[in-house]
This record gives C-alpha cells, structure tokens and sequence, in this order.
C-alpha cells in the first residue's frame, strides 16, 4: 500500500511538472520565447500594470478624451498562424467628445479577448514601458505608437507616435477601405487623469 502511495505521488508530480509553463518577466529583455510551443508566459512579474488599470480623463476646455484600461492576466494568443503563448497585456477603448457630442468612441468593442482587431492593446515591453500593440484612430484611418507613462498614482502621460501607413489591393479591394487623413481626431500628448 505504501508503494501505491509513492508511486502515486511520483506520478502527480512528473505530470505537474512537465505541464507548467515556463514564465519569463516582461521586462526581461534577454530572454528568447517560441511563440508556438504553448507554454511559455511573457508575466508582469512586478505588477507594473496595475497602476495603469482604470478610467482616465483629460480635459481641455470642451474637449474631452477619457480611456478606459483593463489587464489581463495570462491572456492566450493563439487567434492566427502558430501563436500559442500567453502574456498579460492591458485593452480598453477611448472616448473622445468636443463640445459635449462623441467625436469617436470604441466602447462598443465588446469582445476584449481577442487577439486581433482590437482598437486599444498594450503590452509591458521589455524596457519597463507600457507600450501599443494597437492604437487605433479610426475616425482617421489609421494606427499610432503609442507609450504610456505613470506621473503619480493618479496620473498618466499619454504620448502618440504617427506610424507609416501602408495601404494594400487585396482581390481588387483596398485594405484599409479609406486613405489614412493627416493629423489625428484628439490630441497627440495628454495628461489624464484617474477618475
């Protein structure tokens, strides 16, 4: 009875072993992943993006952009061609209003576990920032960098970056369907503020 016993704790522990997930800090900039080997984790092992999770406004007289970030811990990609790891990252949407009427607005992108196709992403990178994946302004056609920057508990600085924009004929159809327009629809550097 007592070598069942062994024998099955033995077991347990070679199962448990080799179905755990090698975790990486995301900050670790040395270190190499397979992005299809399934059980690899890019962690905010510092807990870094917490203090970015929220709501966030800025204002400037009638204009007004408020951003709304949550984090997902240990989020699966694996929509598209090999991905399959996992990260935590920060989605959200944006609102942004001038003279009290909605200019642009993304909340009504309901499905934030995608991997794809997502207005709002960011990502920790490996130099401690709180990074884009995708920023997208879609009232004008096109994506922007941008980096997150916590001021203080309370506040943020937003900084946008313009991206080359490349447009591509798929079976005779532009992709994206509009010319990306100069400039963007709000301002390109805010300080908001947690609400």
């Amino acid at each position: 009875m007592k070598k069942i016993f062994l024998l099955s704790i033995l077991i347990l522990l070679s199962v448990q072993c080799t179905a755990q997930s090698h975790i990486i800090n995301s900050t670790d900039c040395d270190s190499y992943f397979s992005e299809s080997s399934g059980d690899y984790y890019r962690k905010d092992m510092n807990n870094i993006m917490d203090k970015y999770a929220g709501t966030w406004k800025w204002t400037n007289g009638s204009r007004e952009f408020t951003l709304t970030l949550i984090k997902q811990i240990k989020h699966h990609y694996h929509e598209t061609g090999n991905d399959n790891y996992y990260k935590d990252r920060i989605v959200g949407y944006y609102v942004y209003k001038e003279n009290g009427i909605i200019i642009a607005d993304t909340s009504s992108d309901n499905n934030l576990s995608t991997d794809y196709g997502m207005k709002v992403m960011f990502i920790l990178n490996c130099h401690s920032q709180i990074a884009s994946i995708a920023f997208e302004d879609y009232k004008k056609y096109k994506d922007f960098d941008v980096i997150l920057e916590s001021l203080s508990p309370t506040q943020l600085k937003m900084k946008m970056f313009e991206r080359e924009h490349i447009i591509t004929i798929r079976d005779g159809v532009q992709i994206p369907a509009e010319m990306p327009q100069g400039g963007s629809t709000f301002p390109m550097e805010m300080i908001l503020t947690k609400q």
